[in-house]
């Protein structure tokens, strides 16, 4: 119950992005009718498309294409990495899938514009440069923080070992496996004469 309750909240903030832009609701409806449901780690909701492009709550169980987010794509997708949309496990109808999805990908908020109506312009206008140099300094600082972790692995400790000691540890395993069939064999062939002499 809190799964959906959380779920449907999310509709009326999409309906929000979505009146701002006339093309991104012109193209969900020609999906007018069609279910979609999305379940992202805790939430999981099914809206419907109306004829107007608008988002509507669905309580129908059914649903004609289905999202399904785990943690660590959501994650990159939050943190701006589009290739984590490729990772998106979809079932159902891909086409539709696709469409809705690349539809509310592309939505923009123009976090300004709304607050304004409750601060003011220029309150607004701090208050949204303030969230996306706290965004880009986190960012910054992830990628930092991986970045170091990655090189500590590889240099430092040795967790990661390089391409090409690996390729030569595989083609070394590939050599000694090649080379005890072919003792195995001759081991076979000289076990078998050995018999037939007695």
């Amino acid at each position: 119950m809190l799964d959906t309750l959380n779920g449907r909240m999310l509709i009326p903030l999409l309906n929000h992005l979505l009146e701002s832009a006339p093309s991104a609701q012109h193209k969900l409806a020609q999906h007018a009718g069609k279910r979609v449901a999305i379940t992202l780690p805790l939430i999981s909701f099914t809206f419907a498309m109306n004829s107007e492009g608008r988002l509507q709550a669905s309580d129908d169980a059914e649903s004609d294409a289905q999202f399904h987010l785990n943690p660590l794509i959501l994650a990159r997708i939050a943190l701006g990495d589009k290739t984590a949309t490729h990772r998106i496990n979809i079932t159902g109808d891909t086409q539709l899938a696709a469409d809705v999805g690349n539809t509310l990908m592309d939505l923009d908020w123009d976090a300004e514009a709304d607050f304004a109506r409750f601060m003011g312009d220029a309150s607004a206008h701090q208050l949204v440069k303030i969230v996306r140099n706290l965004i880009k300094w986190k960012r910054g600082n992830i990628t930092n923080t991986a970045l170091m972790l990655v090189e500590y692995a590889h240099e430092e400790s040795g967790m990661i070992i390089k391409r090409k000691p690996l390729q030569q540890f595989i083609t070394d395993v590939d050599t000694v496996r090649d080379d005890t069939a072919r003792l195995a064999k001759r081991i076979d062939l000289l076990t078998s004469q050995l018999q037939s002499k007695l």
